[in-house]
């Protein structure tokens, strides 16, 4: 794992300095802190902060191939590296490392661009082709690393962050009000926006050549799913079987390190059954780590010491409590973007906690719900869709009563036979009318995948579920939780490793019928089917419940803390310029009266207060 960086001169007249790419580089530090290399021969500077985990004295980056004409800086970890290796070896290539980087230069000497399809893994790299003058950006299927790029003039530049894109690429901070906007509406930004003007992030599964000062993106993997009546002719036990080999191979391959492995355990489902996987495919005893919470709703403490007891795990528990949210400022920093949400705070402990452990590599269980239908969107809007036949007055009237979600309700009010327009109801975190009042931009923002180019859209005929199992891959799942888990681990230097995300995975689990996944009252049911005996029934059965920070709660306080009073007063949201400060002071008051749960657009505001202090001011 590593932070990367790189500055291109596209026209001959904006040489790389030495000095900028170093300062590039500096502000990656905390993503590798045990390694640094740079390379700069214009038009190109390559940078690297290393985070050693594979051939740890001999992985040294940038990297290049024997004649010197392929150099490469690389973020992440080619799982099917010793597979590559092999039959690269067979062609009569040379290796120098044991490192899974190097696969990478000599899979490029064989198959050109095309090399990038047949890596396994979360990656994001640059490699420079000196003999072409061609500059090759690649980023994993999920988005799981990141990966930003901007142009001003004659300089192309492109790093791990934001902020050293900007500093690469000499642009002036400044915010993307349609960004914001979005952020409010989705309670994320979708690639390729940022929310700073003028960045972009590569698109998942794509890449992207710099060639003659000319930039080309294109996809080079596509998730399909199969038409409703076409989905594979399977038993529900060798479904079963197929896909537990399938997760127990991709465990196996994110086992690759020279360094100790540690993993997060909740005590739901998903951490269970990879740590069981883990726990059988390693000697000794697995050291996990959970967090609980002194609010009751939200601790699953009492689970996680279950499934540690059954499995025979070394366990630590971290503890939440309202204090914890001081953090709130330094994630925001680590961020680099505001949010509507504060789950980053507690995982921003849990990685530290690993840190202070000595881990830097740490299995998780993200994934799982957007693989098999686990959020409860899914299957809500199973309930919801039987009654979007009736007439809309009919629904809107319906809705009005306190039944379900209000993101339930919001959908049988105003959802349609059109899937994506329902998913795009169900994944709203604020109402148009709170960001009316805010005088957000755009009030009505589009869903991102609307936006997108016809081939990076599902297919026609899917089923609904197959519909949103798509799009939950395509925006949600990349743009908030893997940019998530990828900024607090990496703010500790620890390396997460997601083998629910193994495209193979995937692929499988997308031919099979949908109610394999979500079905007979039960989400999941593949997985839930496949640990049973391997897990306590008390954990295999229990319906998820998720790791959120009680923010509803931290609204609600009779006093805010310094930090979070500071950046909501009046005179600092009129310094702002972005918020009406007397709408932001009557939500406040409603939410701490129990009148409204504003707690989504309260943590939008303050973070993107904390956000323009940090970054704009």
């Amino acid at each position: 794992m590593c932070g990367i960086a790189g500055l291109l001169d596209l026209d001959g007249q904006h040489p790389p300095q030495r000095e900028a790419l170093a300062r590039m580089s500096a502000g990656l530090t905390h993503r590798g802190p045990d390694d640094d290399g740079l390379y700069l021969v214009p038009p190109i500077g390559l940078a690297t902060k290393r985070l050693s985990i594979v051939d740890v004295d001999g992985g040294h980056m940038p990297l290049s191939n024997e004649d010197g004409s392929l150099w490469l800086s690389h973020n992440g970890e080619v799982y099917n590296a010793p597979t590559l290796r092999d039959e690269l070896c067979g062609y009569g290539h040379t290796f120098r490392t044991r490192g899974d980087s190097e696969v990478i230069v000599h899979a490029y000497e064989q198959w050109g661009e095309d090399c990038v399809a047949r890596l396994r893994g979360m990656f994001a790299f640059a490699l420079w082709d000196a003999k072409r003058e061609r500059l090759l950006l690649a980023r994993d299927r999920f988005g799981v690393k990141p990966l930003y790029y901007a142009q001003r003039d004659g300089t192309f530049a492109f790093a791990s962050e934001m902020l050293p894109t900007l500093s690469g690429a000499g642009l002036a901070r400044a915010a993307d009000p349609s960004a914001l906007s979005e952020l409010f509406t989705y309670g994320y930004v979708a690639a390729p926006h940022t929310v700073f003007a003028g960045i972009r992030s590569l698109l998942p599964a794509h890449l992207m050549l710099v060639e003659h000062g000319q930039c080309k993106i294109r996809p080079y993997w596509q998730l399909q799913f199969p038409a409703q009546g076409e989905q594979a002719r399977i038993t529900h036990a060798d479904a079963q079987q197929q896909f537990y080999d399938l997760l127990r191979k991709s465990v196996r391959m994110s086992l690759m390190s020279d360094v100790p492995i540690a993993a997060l355990l909740s005590g739901g489902l998903d951490s269970s059954a990879l740590v069981a996987l883990l726990q059988d495919l390693s000697s000794g005893r697995t050291a996990t780590f959970s967090i609980g919470f002194e609010a009751d709703s939200h601790d699953e403490s009492h689970f996680a010491r279950l499934a540690a007891q059954h499995l025979h795990t070394d366990h630590q528990t971290l503890s939440f409590a309202l204090r914890d949210f001081a953090h709130w400022p330094e994630v925001i920093r680590r961020m680099e973007s505001p949010q509507t949400s504060a789950t980053s705070i507690p995982i921003y402990m849990l990685y530290r906690a690993c840190h202070e452990s000595g881990y830097k590599v740490i299995l998780t269980g993200e994934g799982a719900d957007e693989l098999l239908g686990g959020y409860h969107w899914f299957a809500g809007d199973r309930r919801v869709r039987a009654l979007l036949s009736l007439p809309q007055p009919l629904r809107a009237q319906m809705a009005r009563l306190p039944l379900g979600s209000s993101a339930g309700r919001r959908v049988l009010a105003h959802g349609s036979q059109d899937d994506a327009e329902s998913y795009a109801l169900w994944s709203e975190v604020t109402t148009a009318s709170e960001r009316l009042a805010l005088k957000l931009p755009s009030a009505n923002f589009p869903f991102p995948a609307c936006s997108n180019p016809p081939a990076a859209r599902p297919g026609s005929g899917l089923h609904p579920l197959d519909t949103f199992l798509w799009l939950e891959a395509h925006t949600r799942l990349p743009n908030f939780i893997n940019d998530e888990v990828d900024r607090m681990s990496m703010a500790h230097s620890v390396e997460a490793r997601v083998p629910y995300l193994d495209h193979r995975l995937w692929e499988f689990a997308a031919t099979l019928p949908p109610h394999f996944k979500l079905g007979g009252g039960a989400e999941k049911r593949l997985l839930r089917a496949a640990t049973k005996g391997r897990l306590p029934d008390r954990i295999r059965l229990r319906r998820k419940q998720g790791l959120a920070a009680p923010h509803a709660l931290f609204w609600r306080q009779p006093g805010l803390p310094p930090f979070a009073r500071d950046a909501m007063s009046e005179g600092a949201l009129r310094e702002t310029g972005l918020f009406d400060a007397g709408v932001v002071r009557d939500l406040l008051c409603e939410h701490r009266q129990g009148r409204a749960d504003h707690a989504r657009l309260l943590t939008g505001v303050l973070t993107t207060q904390l956000w323009h202090d940090i970054f704009l001011a």
